[in-house]
């Protein structure tokens, strides 16, 4: 009996670990899901400022084209001014695809951080799952010990049985013999025969009657124990 109270209160002590070990699991789960909201964020910031230097080389292109124009006026440093305009062009093409790639490249990281919001949802779920089953287990664990409680308390109660049918054995032996073989000198055998029939049955008649009462309390609990079961398995039969 002791050994299975404490059994259950271990299972109770790793049951409330786990639960401290879900709930740990779903901060660390909230707090990667900030980063990648920040992540997200500064995403969208370095998209913006990709289109930014897009807008200011296609400035810097019409500025050139201008400069194109200006350079059929000049001389030998017009021509140059004009190549360095399409090495500038050039370079701008060059960041604009890279431009366009980072923003690629954060679209990406945004699903990805949707992917991982989603998974740490489901482990709370999960977590919560584990958290019910750990409820019924410990419903269960106490369930087992009030049966295993009525069981000792029955088991008590046959064996006070078992001294009323020993005294009561030992009166009929008693008186038996005395019938028998009459008063003589084994009259103090028969005579203590009886005694010690007499008090095994008081005995057992007196145990019996305080076990009887914890018998009747226990057997209303274990009726309304089986009631709770049996109301509790239809839902799990609707749930399944």
């Amino acid at each position: 009996m002791k050994v299975l109270i404490q059994l259950a209160q271990e299972e109770n002590k790793l049951t409330e670990n786990m639960v401290d070990m879900m709930a740990k699991t779903n901060e660390l789960a909230v707090r990667r899901t900030e980063s990648a909201d920040t992540r997200t964020r500064l995403a969208e910031e370095r998209t913006n400022l990709a289109r930014q230097q897009t807008d200011f080389i296609s400035k810097t292109a019409d500025l050139a084209e201008k400069r194109t124009t200006s350079a059929d006026k000049r001389t030998e440093l017009s021509e140059e001014r004009t190549e360095l305009a399409r090495e500038q062009t050039k370079f701008s093409a060059k960041s604009t695809e890279l431009a366009e790639k980072r923003t690629i490249l954060s679209e990406v990281r945004t699903n990805l951080a949707n992917d991982r919001t989603s998974l740490a949802a489901e482990r709370t779920n999960l977590s919560q799952s584990r958290t019910t089953l750990a409820a019924e287990r410990n419903h269960l664990a106490s369930d087992r010990t009030l049966l295993s409680t009525y069981r000792s308390v029955l088991a008590k109660g046959r064996t006070e049985l078992a001294f009323i049918r020993t005294g009561l054995a030992f009166v009929a032996l008693g008186v038996g013999l005395m019938r028998y073989f009459g008063v003589g000198y084994w009259t103090i055998l028969d005579c203590a025969l009886v005694a010690l029939g007499v008090a095994s049955t008081a005995f057992g008649v007196k145990n019996y009657l305080i076990t009887f009462k914890y018998e009747r309390v226990f057997q209303e609990r274990v009726l309304a124990l089986i009631s709770n079961v049996n109301s509790r398995s239809p839902r799990e039969h609707d749930v399944l």
